[in-house]
């Protein structure tokens, strides 16, 4: 096997609409501290789409304390309008009440979405711009996440408790 290593930045994906399921959405910071509400995506391969099983990422920002509004405030200081905009594109009911974003983010897990994807400019590259649109056209969701390790799966050789010594186990 023959490769070479390639730091360029992956294709972008062309605007346009996709039918995606969340993965999941949890609180996550960078390295400096700063908060950031993390959404993974997966475009659905139920549904007759380009970029199939493709990835989207976007972050919610943290808002800095002077430009944070009062909704934001009761949200840890992300933006309210964001994480409402979000919640309604994932069919999320008017009212539910959350104690943490995390706890919202376990409900967006697995929940299915329609983004629209459109282009910026940032620092001299070309990113992509995630925006919700409105609740998925297609409800039932049959996405089948591919298996992309081709070595098959281990089998699991059952041990009955009286089989293992104290000697085997790695610890005290």
């Amino acid at each position: 096997m023959a490769f070479s290593t390639n730091y360029e930045t992956r294709d972008i994906l062309p605007e346009g609409e996709y039918e995606c399921m969340i993965l999941s959405a949890f609180l996550n910071a960078t390295q400096g501290g700063t908060q950031y509400f993390s959404i993974k995506m997966v475009i659905r391969n139920d549904v007759p789409q380009n970029h199939q099983n493709r990835f989207i990422y976007h972050a919610i920002w943290q808002r800095k304390p002077e430009k944070q509004t009062e909704e934001d405030k009761m949200v840890d200081g992300f933006s309210f309008k964001q994480l409402m905009n979000l919640s309604r594109a994932a069919g999320i009911p008017k009212g539910k009440s959350y104690n943490t974003l995390d706890d919202l983010g376990a409900d967006l897990k697995g929940k299915c979405i329609r983004v629209t994807i459109g282009h910026n400019e940032f620092n001299g590259e070309t990113r992509e711009q995630v925006k919700w649109s409105n609740l998925t056209k297609f409800p039932s969701c049959k996405h089948k996440m591919p298996i992309t390790n081709a070595e098959p799966a281990l089998k699991v050789q059952e041990v009955s408790e009286s089989s293992i010594d104290d000697d085997d186990l790695p610890f005290d």
